[in-house]
């Protein structure tokens, strides 16, 4: 029996022949059927993959869980079809996760501490489950915007109740910068108007959910979703650029090399003690940068270049 899995978080643009190869690589010859590979302005490429079988799908996923790298990207993957769940079908498209929410932009320096680069408050944010995407409005100096999350621009989302808060967090880690429209009209805005370009020197959103808000199964479903209870703290940050100019948005590689740059400038600006590594739990440096984590990556290759 054939599966379809959702494989996302190609760092480019890349051929269905190329992914079929990959997927073979792991499942064996002649498993992946059909491939159909997108990408949308601003984010990451991803593939919609059929498998003849439904252990090979299987597989993939499961190695996805541990870690799954083409080139330098690690990828994710779900099943395909939970992407139109039976709710969807029935008509009930959005789910509103409320009003007068504050929304903060900024990355995360550790597990539990955000860095806050800008924030807005009197938000309303809307789960649109039948195109799989997030839609913020807000008011800022006096001009009405929408903001668009696609699908394809989240790389998970994890839900924050620490105990004793008055307040739930909800983080969502991005691949791309979210679409700006002014007014609501159908024209993108080619500028990011927060002060300092916040928005797209952001990495990550953090939403202030009240300690009693529903969080939809929608939510749930359709990204790569997880829940923690562990402390989890707001903290000021800094900005690569303290240039209030507007700055035009970039897209494909310019992008994901800028955020990269912005991103180890932002950690450059806080206490580096405050930042813990995510492979080995030790504090003063990020994963990238783990001496364990580049041995294992040294290793990791070694055994997959002689177990081919």
């Amino acid at each position: 029996m054939a599966k379809k899995i959702s494989l996302y978080g190609f760092a480019s643009h890349v051929s269905p022949r190329a992914v079929k190869e990959f997927l073979e690589g792991h499942t064996g010859e002649g498993t992946v059927s059909d491939v159909e590979v997108g990408q949308n302005k601003g984010s990451r490429a991803h593939a919609i993959v059929e498998f003849t079988t439904v252990e090979a799908a299987e597989l993939v996923k499961c190695l996805a869980r541990v870690r799954l790298c083409y080139g330098n990207s690690y990828l994710k993957a779900s099943d395909a079809q939970s992407r139109t769940p039976h709710y969807a079908k029935r008509g009930i498209p959005h789910y509103q996760l409320g009003d007068d929410l504050k929304l903060n932009f900024g990355c995360h320096i550790s597990k539990d501490k955000f860095s806050v680069l800008w924030s807005q408050e009197n938000v309303s944010v809307k789960l649109c489950s039948d195109i799989r995407k997030f839609e913020f409005f807000l008011s800022y100096e006096s001009v009405d915007y929408k903001l668009e999350l696609s699908y394809e621009s989240i790389w998970q989302i994890e839900l924050h109740r620490p105990r004793g808060h008055s307040a739930k967090y909800l983080v969502i880690q991005l691949y791309g910068v979210p679409m700006i429209y002014e007014n609501e009209i159908h024209r993108v805005r080619e500028v990011d108007f927060a002060p300092s370009s916040s928005i797209e020197q952001s990495s990550d959103i953090c939403l202030e959910l009240p300690s009693r808000a529903h969080i939809p199964k929608a939510l749930k479903d359709f990204f790569y979703y997880k829940e923690s209870s562990v402390q989890f703290t707001l903290v000021p940050g800094s900005v690569f650029s303290c240039n209030s100019d507007l700055v035009p948005m970039t897209d494909g590689k310019k992008k994901d090399k800028k955020r990269k740059r912005k991103r180890k400038a932002s950690l450059n600006q806080v206490n580096k003690d405050a930042v813990n590594c995510f492979f080995c739990q030790n504090k003063g440096h990020m994963k990238k940068a783990c001496p364990k984590y580049k041995t294992w990556l040294v290793n990791e290759r070694a055994f997959r270049t002689k177990g081919n």
